[in-house]
């Protein structure tokens, strides 16, 4: 009797690219593609608005769903950047806070619940403040200004915060 495998001179390797090669094939062709997840929810943007240091903490993620910073006097909505400044992660405790003297000495104990006047940091702090504001900028839309005690608002007439 004639083996098979002899006469086609099939080896072990030439039968595990066989299998390879179907399963490849299935996979490629056969098989349902599994779901996406479904796309994050979209939080609308905040209308630009001038705000205290009593009306920047409500956006802290957890009382509403946006979340500001406020950086050398311009107030950020970082929403996009939940996972860094959202609740229970490494930066809450920025979220609807001034985080100027925070983020300029990279220590979020230094977060004030008070206004806390900028120009009472030495010239390195500042510095890096200006960094930190500036990538700022890039990421996240502006939504207005922090408001020292007795400043009056500007009013946007509505606009919309936008980068």
């Amino acid at each position: 009797m004639v083996e098979i495998g002899s006469v086609l001179e099939i080896s072990y390797f030439d039968i595990a690219l066989l299998v390879v090669l179907v399963y490849v094939v299935y996979r490629m062709f056969l098989k349902k593609a599994d779901p996406l997840p479904p796309p994050p929810k979209r939080v609308p943007p905040l209308p630009k608005q001038d705000m205290t240091v009593e009306q920047l903490r409500k956006y802290n993620g957890t009382d509403d769903e946006h979340i500001c910073i406020a950086l050398l006097g311009e107030i950020f909505d970082v929403t996009r950047g939940k996972n860094f400044y959202g609740p229970d992660t490494a930066y809450a405790p920025l979220a609807g806070h001034d985080a100027t003297r925070a983020l300029a000495n990279m220590d979020l104990k230094l977060v004030q619940e008070e206004y806390d006047d900028p120009s009472t940091l030495s010239e390195v702090d500042k510095d890096e403040a200006k960094n930190w504001a500036d990538t700022f900028r890039v990421k996240y839309p502006v939504v207005g200004r922090l408001l020292a005690p007795g400043e009056e608002p500007k009013d946007y007439k509505g606009e919309e915060a936008t980068m």
